[in-house]
């Protein structure tokens, strides 16, 4: 069955650390906002009106833009443009995966791809093409909390589905052979006989690896209320990996609502992490969460209940 159709609003706010790209004119910057289809191709598309006052390497656009029959799965590609005598000259692009706003919407910083330090600052939300209403709306998630049996305090098993988008300004780590930094996620069970939740980004050898752009999303099970997620941004080498440094985001802080938005890395000045966090549901006596269960797998994971602590769980 296709997936529906659903328009999106796209907000484009403002951009930082533009570069001048005409000397003579005036730097004029626009946004190319655009979905970029599931074989490659680009159909719909809008644009911001240029910036030709004020302080045009950090414009200011607030625009709303719309576009039309998008579905779950296709990419937003923004292209930040200068418009001169002659015809536009491309600063940089920036890419948002779907996972990263569908269905509960986004709002944050963009990295923009070939221009070091510069970010675009946007707004995204789904809307269904019938009715206009948010698409979060019209598929309401499953509740997240499981019952608590004869009065005890009892946390049962959820999966997650953790995205890992883009790190900014990392370091240095490998003069030689060059900065293949990535990230991994790991839950801090609070029983120790739990088996590890793990999961791990691939390597970005290209580009700007100080700032670099992983758009990978991955599920994570089983987590409990009251865990902790510990994300550490290494650098692979010749013989092993440096740590550049860690980020642990308290449970509270994403569950049961989720989260989007930057969280700093320790141990890196100034460093950021750019994360989506989405809880997906309880896990059922089979080991699938109650959005996707599968009867024939009852017998092979039963579920599994651990006491947790009331004492509240700060960042480090």
């Amino acid at each position: 069955m296709a997936s529906p159709s659903n328009n999106l609003k796209v907000r484009v706010i403002r951009a930082e650390g533009l570069q001048h790209m005409n000397h003579f004119s005036g730097d004029h910057p626009y946004v190319a906002c655009a979905i970029k289809r599931a074989d490659g191709e680009v159909e719909t598309k809008a644009d911001t009106k240029p910036v030709t006052e004020g302080d045009t390497l950090n414009p200011t656009w607030d625009e709303m833009l719309e576009l039309e029959s998008w579905q779950p799965g296709e990419t937003l590609a923004f292209t930040v443009y200068d418009k001169g005598l002659l015809g536009s000259k491309t600063e940089g692009k920036a890419l948002l995966p779907s996972e990263f706003f569908y269905p509960n919407g986004f709002q944050g910083m963009l990295a923009i791809i070939g221009l070091p330090d510069a970010k675009l600052h946007v707004e995204v939300q789904a809307v269904g093409a019938q009715d206009g209403e948010p698409a979060s709306e019209q598929n309401p998630g499953l509740p997240t909390d499981g019952a608590p049996e004869d009065g005890e305090n009892v946390a049962v098993p959820h999966r997650l589905a953790v995205s890992i988008l883009q790190a900014h300004g990392l370091k240095h780590m490998n003069n030689f052979t060059g900065d293949n930094p990535y990230v991994t996620c790991e839950v801090t069970h609070l029983d120790p006989a739990t088996e590890t939740t793990h999961v791990e980004t691939k390597t970005v050898a290209e580009g700007d690896t100080l700032n670099p752009f992983c758009g990978e999303t991955h599920n994570l099970e089983p987590f409990f209320e009251g865990e902790s997620l510990e994300f550490t941004v290494y650098d692979k080498g010749l013989v092993a990996s440096k740590t550049e440094g860690k980020v642990v985001v308290p449970s509270d802080v994403f569950f049961p609502q989720g989260f989007s938005g930057m969280v700093a890395i320790s141990g890196l000045p100034h460093a950021l992490l750019h994360i989506i966090v989405r809880p997906l549901g309880p896990l059922v006596a089979s080991g699938e969460t109650a959005e996707n269960p599968d009867p024939d797998a009852s017998s092979k994971k039963k579920k599994k209940k651990v006491k947790v602590s009331k004492k509240g769980k700060q960042c480090c």
